[in-house]
């Protein structure tokens, strides 16, 4: 195992969602990067949202830091800070293992 792997010890009780989240969080990626390539950022921030407020019930604090990072940055209509956020994601869940 790599020490860049960041381990994600979800509630016992919510193993198996936190599994099915991953793919979730990995679909908003890719969501939100169709969003920014058709100059989308209120969907973007919608996404963003999402991510914020489901994220830490599942276990996945840094990835609701993420959310809430690229609600801000397409609010702001701030291109590159979206773009920052989606790779910081797409980072995190490179990195990621459930355990």
């Amino acid at each position: 195992m790599s020490d860049n792997r960041i381990l994600i010890s979800p509630d016992p009780d919510l193993a198996e969602e936190a599994t099915w989240y991953e793919g979730k969080l990995k679909e908003h990626l890719q969501n939100a990067l169709q969003a920014v390539e058709k100059l989308d950022n209120q969907y973007v921030q919608t996404i963003g949202h999402r991510i914020k407020g489901s994220a830490e019930s599942f276990g996945f604090d840094k990835a609701g830091e993420i959310g809430k990072t690229l609600e801000f940055a397409a609010k702001e209509n701030d291109t590159p800070a979206i773009k920052q956020a989606l790779s910081l994601l797409a980072d995190y869940l490179d990195r990621i293992e459930i355990v």
